[in-house]
């Protein structure tokens, strides 16, 4: 998919231009942007130098990116597309109604690449939508762009704009392979999620969601859980929803609302069937490696060949859970890659996928290896 994939440390502003230079030689046909959230990063400075180009640019700011292996709060990985790319830019997920150009996608679209802005409405309908619409012939990956150190910082953008609460599709022609895994563990009994309001869940089988919550996690890790320092606890006892097919798709809450509701950064839908989960480093690290198996197995069958490179969309909630120990899962992912396969990507605050055949989800918690040429 991609022609060339480079870094940029972005401690220079003057950088900028050298490194957006070598992403556009050789006829590249669009350019992609995960920022760090650490980087100096000025819009209004860079806009001129990406209105200069002759080619689509677009990009998100992220807690962290990944380039050859190695994790960065600091730092840009720019990747250029050798084939054409058609980009539908959508500024406010509020007032979106599930409509797309028809010519967005053409006959020759393979895979789409989804990036949306961290809370912002309506992502479930723009799954939805791109699910109905395309799912027999592709395959889908993105995540949610955002910073925690300025929660208020517009995260995507293209050339002609800085924005928050939006959403922008890439639909490519070449094909890539999708793994997706967690490694959680259930450690309670199912539960209805009996009401919510978005991506606030007030109560679990009738009860105040952090009352029952609280309760379960308590018993389990022997600490007192408070609104004080909850992700500190939270990030190793995500909520799980159950889906048909036995799938487990995370839920993390980051924080304890009004009336002992639980906040998430994604929607919930009401009457889902929840489970608490349990978060072991052994097991995250190697649902990497078993992701990374999947995503290649099926690019090698499909394509007949080894794959040339791997995007990595891995959840902050696992970066935190793991701290150091993050290191080893991205060298789990590269040996199951293999010593010829780039890995790069980017931490997410949410992570979409599908594998082609099921349908599309925004996961927490969840490790996605997408594979391609």
């Amino acid at each position: 998919m991609f022609k060339k994939i480079k870094f940029y440390d972005g401690q220079e502003p003057d950088g900028w231009q050298p490194f957006l230079k070598e992403l556009s030689k050789d006829n590249a046909k669009g350019i992609l942007l995960f920022v760090g959230e650490e980087t100096p990063f000025d819009y209004k400075k860079l806009q001129p130098l990406l209105k200069k180009l002759d080619i689509k640019v677009w990009g998100g700011i992220f807690p962290g990116v990944i380039y050859n292996g190695s994790l960065y709060k600091q730092g840009v990985v720019g990747c250029a597309f050798h084939s054409p790319v058609s980009i539908e830019v959508i500024k406010d997920m509020s007032k979106f109604k599930g409509n797309f150009p028809k010519d967005f996608v053409s006959k020759s679209t393979r895979s789409l690449l989804i990036f949306t802005s961290a809370y912002a409405d309506n992502v479930p309908l723009l799954i939805e939508t791109l699910y109905e619409k395309y799912f027999k012939e592709m395959t889908f990956v993105g995540g949610n762009a955002g910073s925690i150190i300025n929660i208020d910082r517009p995260p995507l953008f293209t050339s002609d704009d800085l924005f928050a609460g939006g959403a922008i599709i890439a639909a490519v022609e070449d094909f890539i392979s999708v793994g997706i895994n967690h490694g959680l563990q259930p450690i309670s009994e199912p539960a209805i999620a009996s009401s919510v309001d978005k991506n606030i869940l007030k109560s679990i089988n009738w009860e105040p969601a952090f009352e029952y919550y609280k309760r379960i996690v308590e018993q389990d890790a022997g600490v007192k859980l408070t609104a004080d320092g909850f992700l500190d606890v939270a990030k190793s006892y995500p909520l799980g929803m159950l889906k048909y097919d036995t799938e487990i798709v995370l839920r993390v809450p980051v924080g304890v609302g009004e009336e002992n509701s639980l906040l998430f950064s994604t929607e919930m839908p009401e009457n889902s069937v929840l489970v608490v989960t349990k978060a072991y480093t052994d097991k995250l690290t190697a649902a990497a490696g078993t992701a990374t198996e999947q995503a290649k197995i099926a690019f090698e069958s499909k394509m007949n060949k080894s794959p040339g490179k791997a995007l990595i969309v891995d959840c902050l909630a696992r970066s935190l859970f793991l701290e150091e120990r993050i290191n080893d899962e991205l060298k789990i992912i590269a040996n199951k890659a293999g010593n010829d396969v780039l890995i790069f990507g980017f931490l997410s605050l949410g992570e979409i996928a599908s594998t082609g055949d099921k349908y599309i989800e925004m996961y927490n918690m969840t490790v996605v290896v997408a594979m391609g040429e």
